[in-house]
């Protein structure tokens, strides 16, 4: 599969998959303003994660690694003493490959005294890997089957970021949600960009409360919790 480099708004580099004829972040915005806008600063503000002693996160899927390793990188610079797991299923594992020679933003190549580069080696042939405190699991094959595996009420956060509902339809489905609502815990959170009315229906049929968040940084984004939230930048749909 020939894939191809992109450059995206930000100066950050994105990858085009021409099986799923899309790019994995958003070119308007920008690889890495995407990933720390729509899915890590998220639970921050809303969920209060700094203040919590472990966290679970669950990232669909782990593509080009953006959101697992920026997270990490992230919650290290604002001085997070906790532990993160982050659980990330792959449907393609011939992808690692291609990304122990791709250039990352220089804020994650200052991730860890381990290199990118060992990081995603040792993913590709053992699955899983600690980071200091922290862990990263990655799982090759079928994301629904994966999360199956997961007891009820596990993880605190889960980013929402599949390819989009017109390909990757399995990942954004009624029953999708209904599985996702199992294991997210009750004061959890859910980040997407997903604007498509299709998917906050969805959503809202397995009792999610969906709110869109409204920010200078990139195009609007959407949040799924279980409960009722009050914050100013956020308007429910």
């Amino acid at each position: 599969m020939n894939i191809e480099i992109i450059e995206s708004a930000d100066g950050t580099l994105t990858l085009y998959n021409p099986l799923y004829e899309e790019s994995y972040h958003s070119l308007k915005d920008g690889a890495l303003c995407e990933t720390l806008h729509k899915h890590i600063i998220p639970p921050i503000q809303i969920a209060q994660t700094l203040k919590k002693p472990k966290l679970r996160i669950l990232d669909i899927c782990f593509g080009l690694g953006y959101n697992t390793f920026a997270t990490l990188w992230h919650y290290k610079s604002l001085n997070y003493q906790g532990e993160i797991e982050i659980y990330s299923p792959e449907k393609n594992q011939d992808l690692l490959k291609e990304l122990q020679d791709f250039t990352y933003p220089q804020e994650l190549q200052n991730l860890s005294h381990i290199s990118l580069r060992q990081i995603i080696q040792t993913l590709q042939t053992k699955k899983t890997i600690a980071i200091d405190q922290n862990k990263i699991e990655c799982y090759f094959g079928d994301a629904l089957d994966y999360i199956q595996t997961f007891p009820q009420d596990y993880f605190d956060i889960i980013y929402q970021d599949a390819f989009s509902p017109k390909k990757n339809p399995e990942l954004w489905s009624k029953e999708y949600f209904a599985l996702l609502y199992q294991k997210l815990k009750s004061c959890g959170i859910i980040t997407t960009y997903s604007q498509s009315g299709s998917v906050r229906d969805n959503a809202k049929q397995n009792g999610f409360l969906v709110y869109e968040i409204q920010q200078e940084a990139t195009r609007n984004s959407r949040i799924l919790v279980k409960n009722k939230l009050n914050f100013s930048f956020l308007v429910q749909k």
